[in-house]
């Protein structure tokens, strides 16, 4: 993985954990609600480290109820951030990946949170 990589999997990595820790000191995360940026990040992780991520998986990672996931995932497909397909292996499973377009705007996007002014 090339450094500039390397150090994007960091941040999102960082910005998820961060996320996840404002959830539990402030006690609510209806307070902070941005699925769809939680389930970009999670599908970057995912992506970055080559492990493949359910519909139910990324639903979980949204941080939100199952249809407010399903919906954000709608939304992040019809604007071809992300892409769904059919489990090679288990065919009653939907499988999501960030798509190439994704992949490179959430990388631009961490590579400028990189540079902190």
């Amino acid at each position: 993985m090339r450094p500039n990589r390397r150090a994007a999997l960091a941040t999102a990595r960082h910005a998820y954990w961060l996320r996840r820790q404002r959830t539990q000191i402030f006690g609510s995360a209806e307070l902070f609600g941005e699925p769809a940026w939680d389930i970009l990040l999670d599908l970057y992780i995912a992506h970055a480290e080559g492990k493949p991520v359910s519909v139910s998986s990324a639903c979980i990672g949204s941080a939100s109820p199952a249809t407010t996931g399903l919906r954000w995932l709608a939304v992040l497909t019809e604007h071809g951030l992300i892409a769904r397909e059919a489990d090679a292996n288990d065919h009653r499973r939907i499988m999501v990946q960030l798509t190439e377009c994704g992949v490179m705007a959430m990388e631009r996007f961490l590579m400028l949170a990189q540079e902190r002014p």
